[in-house]
């Protein structure tokens, strides 16, 4: 792995004090990075749910409403959801090999 100079050194800095290796802190930040963005996209999902309640009753407001010319939102919102759920599904999944 190669590390910019700034990371090497603070990787040095913290191996001093804490009583781990290179690759467990690396690994911890890994895991630490998915778990944090697995809180976004859950809080992000939640939004979305308290507004529309679900993810199939958008998708059915979008099919019996449209969407409306000037206004994307309900399609945005669509694509969005869909995204986090996807998102969600890869990262819980990498970290359960993990």
């Amino acid at each position: 792995m190669s590390l910019n100079p700034y990371t090497q050194e603070l990787l040095s800095r913290i191996r001093q004090l804490l009583p781990f290796s290179e690759d467990e802190i690396v690994q911890r930040g890994i895991t630490e990075t998915a778990t944090a963005r697995i809180v976004e996209l859950r809080k992000r999902a939640a939004q979305l749910s308290a507004h529309y309640q679900s993810l199939e009753a958008l998708e059915k407001q979008v099919k019996t409403t449209g969407v409306s010319p000037d206004d994307h939102t309900l399609y945005t919102d669509l694509l969005e959801w869909r995204a986090v759920r996807h998102e969600l599904a890869q990262l819980i999944g990498f970290l359960e090999k993990v």
